[in-house]
């Protein structure tokens, strides 16, 4: 059985495994940040930017994961040929090191929004207040979170993102009463 698992076949058939599983998630990351960028356009088509702001709150993120990418692909890159099972190490680095990096794409398009006077975009949706049915907070293992649920789905923020996002909504619901008010 360990003639098996030390052969050259057996690694090219995780190589290739482990290459297709990257490709695929680093595909679907990709269409998820593209996602996100034509949400973005459309809500500058629909409402302009004017009285919009962006809220970025990933860099402590990207920083960290950069940090890690840069690590994995020193690693694969530096790592002796003599060293025991050297091939299987850089194989690993690599694939880590490009999850790694989706996973850091993923982090900046979960922590970024455009939020206006009527609307916002969070991940790969234009949301109009309006559509806002509540903002639960909550605490996730050792992370407070804030559940977001709309009419086009749910989305979790950070407590962080979650506190802008409330704020912003109670500042549109005060202008939607004065507006009815002075009717």
């Amino acid at each position: 059985m360990s003639q098996i698992f030390n052969s050259q076949a057996f690694y090219y058939v995780l190589v290739i495994g482990f290459a297709g599983y990257t490709v695929y998630y680093l595909w679907d990351v990709f269409k998820f940040l593209k996602g996100n960028l034509d949400a973005r356009k459309r809500y500058k088509e629909k409402y302009g930017m004017e009285g919009s702001r962006n809220v970025n709150q990933f860099w402590g993120w990207t920083i960290a994961y950069l940090a890690m990418v840069i690590y994995c692909i020193f690693s694969a890159v530096t790592l002796s040929p003599e060293a025991e099972q050297a091939e299987w190490f850089r194989m690993a680095f690599l694939f880590v090191g490009l999850i790694l990096f989706g996973q850091m794409i993923v982090a900046g398009v979960k922590r970024s929004a455009v939020i206006g006077p009527d609307a916002f975009v969070i991940e790969d949706a234009v949301i109009g207040w309006k559509s806002v049915l509540n903002m639960d907070p909550k605490k996730k293992g050792l992370q407070r979170i804030v559940d977001l649920q709309t009419t086009q789905g749910k989305y979790v923020l950070s407590r962080e993102m979650g506190l802008v996002f409330h704020k912003e909504y109670e500042e549109w619901r005060k202008a939607k009463k004065e507006k009815k008010g002075k009717k």
